[in-house]
């Protein structure tokens, strides 16, 4: 059978114990993460609105074009924002950063339940761009809603982002963890079980004079001392035996 070192065996338990950890880490950590970023980025997405729904409350009411393009067109530069709408209670377009090109597939949408907890629709615009498709009701609907589309490779984008930086941390953590435990094992118990291996293996080719001395404050220690007192008995029944063979001659 192939000798296997006792260091290299508790390293591959160590290791395989750390990986099936970290894997576990790796997964649950990412689930957290694209679930929690994701409805915060969503979040963002309504807080864009319902900012918009409180500015736009005289323009909306009369209708002022101009001004409802000039307050809508500053959200758009946000790079998860792929369109603001501003409809009235009718659902007709009062203002649209479309430059009224609006996609028919967004006028055809009907009002959503806009409850925050509701999770927005997902509405896929020409270019198979996808979007979550955010309500906001401007005096609870009856003077029209605000719209916004938040991106969903955006919000893809900063999730996997986010899930790289903290998988790596947390694969940096385990190596880590790894290292510094093999160096304290390696200290601990690998060295002193070898320096007991070689002493034991002296007392066998009877080596006797050198003394077993370990101060680990644990077992080993007490198996050091043991194997002390095994090197004095049989270092005392050799020099009986030296004396008890010279008496004879």
């Amino acid at each position: 059978m192939k000798f296997i070192s006792l260091r290299w065996k508790i390293s591959g338990i160590l290791l395989i114990t750390n990986l099936l950890i970290g894997v576990f880490l790796i997964f649950f950590v990412s689930s957290q993460v694209r679930q929690n970023l994701g409805t915060e980025l969503i979040a963002k997405g309504r807080i864009i609105a319902k900012d918009l729904a409180h500015f736009l409350v005289e323009q909306i009411y009369s209708e002022d074009q101009a001004g409802l393009n000039e307050l809508i067109s500053g959200s758009i530069s946000y790079e998860s924002v792929e369109y603001v709408l501003i409809q009235k209670a009718d659902m007709t377009v009062l203002a649209d950063t479309y430059n009224g090109r609006v996609p028919q597939l967004l006028l055809d949408q009907k009002i959503p339940e806009t409850d925050e907890k509701a999770t927005p629709s997902l509405v896929t615009l020409p270019g198979e761009t996808r979007v979550f498709d955010i309500w906001q009701p401007v005096e609870d609907g009856d003077l029209g809603y605000v719209r916004v589309g938040i991106r969903q490779d955006y919000v893809r984008k900063i999730i996997f982002k986010t899930a790289v930086r903290v998988i790596s941390t947390i694969a940096v953590a385990i190596i880590l963890a790894w290292l510094v435990i093999i160096i304290l094992i390696s200290k601990y118990i690998i060295k002193p079980l070898m320096y007991l291996t070689n002493s034991a293996d002296k007392i066998s080719q009877g080596t006797l004079d050198q003394k077993v001395s370990l101060k680990t404050k644990d077992e080993i220690e007490l198996l050091a001392d043991a194997l002390e007192r095994l090197r004095e008995s049989v270092k005392i029944a050799l020099d009986r035996l030296k004396k008890h063979q010279k008496m004879r001659m």
